[in-house]
This record gives C-alpha cells, structure tokens and sequence, in this order.
C-alpha cells in the first residue's frame, strides 16, 4: 500500500503550462505578420492562405489548451481538497502535517491515514472539516512512502 506525503501531494499541484502559452504568442504573431504580409504584396493569395492556415491552427491549439486548463484545473481542486484534509488531520491528531501519510492524493473520504505506526481510517460527515477517525491494524502490511523527489 503506498502512502503520500503533504509535500508530494503539495508537488500534483500543476504550475502551468508555459510551452503551451508560447506556442500561442508565437501562433497569434505568425498570423499578423502573415495578415501585414498580405496587404502590403497587393493581396497575394499566398500570404492570405498562409494566413487562413495560421488562424486555424491557433483556433484548434487554443481549443486543446482550455480543453487541459479545465482538466488540470479540476484535477488541481481535488488536490488542494486532499491538502486541506491532511491538514484538518494533523490539527485533530495534533501532529505535524509532514508526519501525516493518506493513501490516496486526491479523495479524502474513506482515505487511509499513517500517523507513525498508527493507522486511520477518515469517515466525511456532513461538515467540511470534521472526520471521523477509525482506528485500525494492518495485517501484514506492505508500506510505501512515497515523498516529494528532491
């Protein structure tokens, strides 16, 4: 069973996508330039089929990146959620947030908790921050921490 850190689950969290930024400036300047281009060479069908081409190309790349914002942005507010569960965990158990593991970075409801050699099962009520913290054993079991990479 692996176990993640508050610093790696803190790590999902996505920082943008600069690539995808530029690839857009670049798209968007090439379509100027291409529209200038056009109108100064006395409506060359060349620099306007060029130009066509450039503005399809930025419509369909900006389409796939609102399609990733939006994807990453939902994938970013489950992350944040379990953030915020690890910290209500450790304030009701009164340990460090470092010192708390979940089995899962992204839901919260019925997460496994490692708290040194204990472990806990979370129960959502219908409050936002209120769980309720099963005590439980593991037989036998196969631990893995998975931190941050540094």
């Amino acid at each position: 069973m692996e176990f993640y850190s508050y610093d790696y689950v803190l790590s999902q969290i996505s920082v943008g996508n600069w690539q995808s930024l530029i690839s857009l400036v670049v798209l968007a300047i090439a379509g100027a330039w291409f529209s200038i281009k056009y109108y100064r060479h006395n409506h060359d069908t060349k620099y306007r089929e060029l130009m066509i081409i450039t503005i399809l190309l930025l419509a369909i790349v900006g389409m796939v990146q609102w399609t990733k914002l939006q994807d990453n942005a939902a994938s970013d507010d489950q992350y944040r959620t379990s953030l915020h569960f690890i910290e209500t965990v450790s304030d009701m158990l009164d340990v460090d947030k470092s010192k708390v593991y979940v089995n899962t970075s992204a839901a919260t409801d019925g997460a496994i908790i490692k708290v040194g050699d204990s472990y806990y099962r979370a129960i959502g009520t219908s409050t936002d921050d209120t769980y309720l913290l099963e005590k439980m054993s593991l037989k036998n079991p196969k631990v893995k921490i998975i931190e941050v990479d540094k």
